[in-house]
């Protein structure tokens, strides 16, 4: 599951583990304006049936609410939260009776918990429980068992590192930042993959994926020189690492989000694309159903230079032949 760039929305895509489009999750929602939404930020439910996301659907501006739907394609979300502030990136509670979020309700973001209830046809959330009130911002929450880690930002913006909450509410520094976000757990909760900014040899600053285990020690991660790597997830059995790779043009702009991934059980170094066969689409943000994943699928998935090299020529000339019917059509118009 991901979430896909489609026209000035984004919509949640099922993607097989060769990257192939299957089917769009949800119905396609709008703004009440009547633009497009933008659904992102999936997370599955624990037992695969139902995922949580934060979408500008039924909002009058660019922030989000939790919505929640089936995990199956065609379904039609439910809306979980109504506050008018900017609700964002949910996760579950490892008992699937939750759901873990930001939000800025009470001014800065903070974490609450919001119980659902998942019996009988229609989901039912409870009143949110806040669990952080900390003068930062506090974001992107992982959970693995009684573990719960999470993205710290300044009050300026400035800095952000990575936290821990310990049992009595105490924000507890794992990274010392000074841009490190994004925290996943992998299953056990052990081991911990985040974004943090890197100074190369020539001065540049890359995002980069690092993952560490317990006690401190860093593991092959994803860095790409020219590209900004985040936004890890983990497979549930702990193997496989996926993130999104942003390739930025020599002026800094992207150019192409695509969703990679590695065997961190073999070779850390052999990065491989999920690319759909049907064309290069801009793709941000996985979520990966828990179960079993076809290992032999993965691990025919193109090295991820190849990948971006094909997916880049596909969208170059996609450009240039949109560019030739817009100038066929205004010739055709012109007195």
């Amino acid at each position: 599951m991901l979430t896909e760039r489609w026209r000035s929305g984004g919509r949640l895509i099922i993607v097989d583990e060769t990257g192939d489009r299957l089917a769009p999750l949800l119905v396609p929602g709008t703004t009440s304006s009547g633009g497009l939404a933008t659904d992102e930020h999936p997370s599955f439910s624990p037992d695969g049936r139902w995922i949580v996301f934060a979408s500008t659907r039924d909002r009058g501006d660019p922030r989000t609410s939790i919505w929640i739907a089936r995990a199956q394609p065609e379904s039609l979300p439910v809306r979980l939260t109504e506050a008018a502030a900017a609700d964002v990136d949910p996760t579950w509670t490892p008992a699937g009776d939750a759901i873990v979020f930001a939000s800025d309700r009470e001014g800065s973001m903070d974490l609450y918990r919001l119980p659902v209830e998942l019996r009988g046809g229609q989901p039912r959330a409870s009143h949110p429980e806040r669990l952080t009130d900390a003068p930062t911002h506090e974001l992107a929450p992982s959970l693995v068992g009684e573990r719960l880690v999470l993205q710290v930002v300044d009050a300026t913006g400035g800095h952000s590192r990575i936290v821990e909450r310990a049992a009595d509410g105490a924000l507890v520094a794992l990274t010392e930042g000074p841009a490190d976000g994004s925290p996943a757990l992998a299953p056990g909760g052990m081991v911990l993959a985040y974004a943090a900014t890197r100074l190369r040899v020539d001065g540049g600053r890359d995002l980069d994926v690092i993952v560490v285990d317990g006690e401190g020690r860093e593991r092959p991660g994803v860095a790409l020189a020219g590209s900004d790597e985040g936004s890890p997830a983990w497979s549930a059995d702990g193997r496989w690492l996926f993130a999104t790779s942003i390739v930025r043009d020599a002026d800094g702009a992207p150019l192409l989000p695509a969703v990679v991934h590695f065997d961190t059980w073999g070779r850390p170094d052999e990065l491989r694309m999920l690319r759909d066969v049907a064309g290069a689409a801009p793709r941000l943000g996985p979520a990966i159903a828990p179960g079993d994943l076809d290992q032999t699928a993965l691990l025919r998935n193109p090295d991820h230079a190849t990948a971006l090299r094909l997916a880049l020529q596909e969208l170059a000339d996609a450009t240039a032949a949109a560019a030739e019917r817009r100038q066929k059509r205004d010739g055709s118009l012109a007195p």
